[in-house]
């Protein structure tokens, strides 16, 4: 189960890359599953994974303990973020950011880049004029990622629950569930 690969307060404490974090990091409630904490979890996981794509693991869990959010669905919602992701979820913020920058011309002004010489020179134009898109793209992708991550996992969470709840409201009655079809 994925519980047992949980860290613990006392490996966090036990581990010297940690040791300075430890106090911060040893607060209880950053490892609980709970229905507050996983949501969170998951919608800062998608979010720093979207906007960060070097060290968003890291950076997603030390963010997760001021935003009281469980620390390793943060951490592990960043890894569905990858090399292989990557390019396709660039070139969406690109198309999204074009749309809604209204950018419905091509990518490179052909004329505009007649004028820049060398190769160098009409690389850095292509990223300056696609830069702009791009950004917008990613902050839309970003936060639309981290909004239905948080509300799905709240509803799945929610859903979850309820039939553990009603699993243990039968089994006291000692009456069997209802099978479902």
């Amino acid at each position: 189960m994925l519980k047992d690969h949980w860290p613990t307060r006392e490996s966090i404490g036990r581990n010297r890359f940690l040791k300075p974090f430890a106090k911060y990091l040893g607060d209880p409630c950053l490892w609980r599953l709970t229905r507050r904490s996983v949501p969170r979890g998951v919608a800062l996981g998608l979010f720093v994974g979207l906007i960060i794509p070097i060290l968003h693991t890291v950076i997603a869990a030390l963010l997760a303990v001021p935003a009281r959010a469980n620390v390793a669905v943060s951490a592990g919602f960043t890894l569905l973020i990858n090399p292989l992701t990557i390019p396709p979820i660039y070139y969406a913020a690109y198309r999204i950011g074009s749309w809604e920058l209204h950018h419905d011309r091509q990518l490179v002004d052909p004329v505009a880049a007649e004028r820049v010489s060398g190769e160098l020179g009409r690389m850095l134009f292509w990223i300056h004029e696609a830069s702009a898109p791009i950004a917008v793209g990613v902050l839309t992708l970003a936060v639309s990622a981290a909004a239905i991550g948080y509300f799905s996992s709240a509803v799945g969470w929610r859903w979850w629950r309820g039939s553990k709840w009603r699993e243990r409201r039968y089994r006291r009655r000692g009456v069997p569930p209802p099978q479902e079809s």
